[in-house]
């Protein structure tokens, strides 16, 4: 039973292996393991944090591959309080920093943003896998120390650990974000000439992105249509954004006629050169791009968000009206906005300017 329930698990049918977990009316510590990977693996981390729990009031005793699933669920949550109680409870259990407890806890700090605990974690480890430092380097890219996200990459090839294809996505990512623009293409250059890792989509993505950051549009269309493996439709829909972001319409108009060649159905790429065919003027188009997304059936997705506090987790939804202090949330957020307008802030294009006003803002705000 217990290898069936981490069969169904780990083939993405985690109904299935509740049900033969919940059939044994004593489950051991590896089926609750087995059952909170699952969960994890899946992208069901709620499910796992909630079975945890419950293991820890049956008396169930963890062991490593338990703590370390639970610290990925709030890795993927960015749970940093719930991270910080199951790190006392590995001390408290008796797990030291070996792997795969340390990397877990590195990785969990690192994406939570606590980078200084993240490193204090990451330095005291015995030994350090790959896994360790890519968590440690996409933590300082993605939370704005691109300069140290580098200087930990050289490190590691000094301490000889070889990097992998995650390593140069983090790094390249740093470069985007930083705009080394000539860097980021010597290590995209060093992959494959020098550790023979095939460029992935990712990485293609990540030197469309660094050049549409630096203004570099032109050379960033002439990657996309110069490169050499199927990229979909990804690299012209960051092409897209950043024709947006710098008003260059007439580009971003080809590459969102490109997406739509390809069929793209994501909500982002028609609300993006449909705007853009405003802004143009081109009104006629903006109809056309409208009457397909609808043929298409793409629907636009609405923004959602969440804040931890204390021990409950806030969600809010575009529109949403469930969150019982809703209406003194939506009376601050207009008061918010009015002191926005007043700073004198005005909406990315003109078109925006003048057809939105105060409760649109407040809406988009929640």
């Amino acid at each position: 039973m217990t290898a069936l329930v981490d069969m169904y698990a780990k083939c993405g049918s985690t109904l299935d292996a509740r049900k033969g977990f919940d059939y044994l009316q004593e489950p051991d510590m590896v089926l609750w393991t087995s059952m909170i990977g699952g969960y994890v693996q899946n992208g069901e981390n709620e499910n796992a944090m909630n079975l945890y729990a419950r293991m820890r009031i049956e008396g169930i005793m963890p062991n490593e591959l338990t703590m370390a699933s639970i610290l990925k669920a709030c890795s993927c949550l960015a749970a940093l309080e719930q991270g910080k109680q199951i790190h006392a409870c590995t001390i408290k259990h008796g797990f030291g920093l070996e792997i795969p407890i340390g990397s877990a806890l590195s990785t969990m700090y690192a994406k939570c943003g606590s980078l200084e605990d993240g490193s204090i974690v990451f330095r005291r480890m015995p030994r350090r896998d790959i896994v360790s430092w890519n968590a440690m380097i996409s933590g300082l890219a993605q939370n704005g120390h691109g300069n140290e996200a580098l200087e930990l990459f050289e490190d590691m090839q000094l301490e000889g650990t070889e990097p992998d294809y995650v390593t140069f996505v983090n790094i390249l990512s740093a470069c985007s974000h930083m705009g080394l623009v000539k860097r980021g293409r010597a290590y995209f250059d060093m992959m494959s000439d020098k550790f023979g890792i095939v460029p992935r989509v990712e990485h293609y993505a990540c030197i469309v992105d660094m050049l549409g950051r630096a203004g570099k549009l032109d050379e960033a269309k002439e990657f996309i249509e110069s490169a050499t493996i199927d990229h979909g439709m990804c690299l012209w829909r960051i092409l897209l954004s950043a024709c947006r972001n710098f008003r260059n319409y007439e580009l971003g108009a080809y590459a969102g006629e490109k997406l739509m060649e390809l069929g793209s159905q994501e909500s982002s790429a028609y609300v993006l050169l449909s705007s853009i065919y405003i802004a143009l003027g081109r009104l006629e188009d903006v109809e056309r791009v409208r009457r397909m997304m609808r043929l298409r059936g793409v629907n636009k997705e609405p923004g959602c968000s969440w804040i931890e506090l204390k021990d409950g987790v806030h969600v809010f939804v575009v529109r949403d009206q469930m969150h019982p202090e809703i209406k003194t949330i939506r009376e601050e957020l207009r008061i918010l906005s009015k002191q926005i307008k007043d700073e004198g802030y005005h909406p990315p294009d003109s078109v925006s300017a003048n057809t939105c006003n105060d409760e649109e803002l407040v809406a988009a705000f929640t």
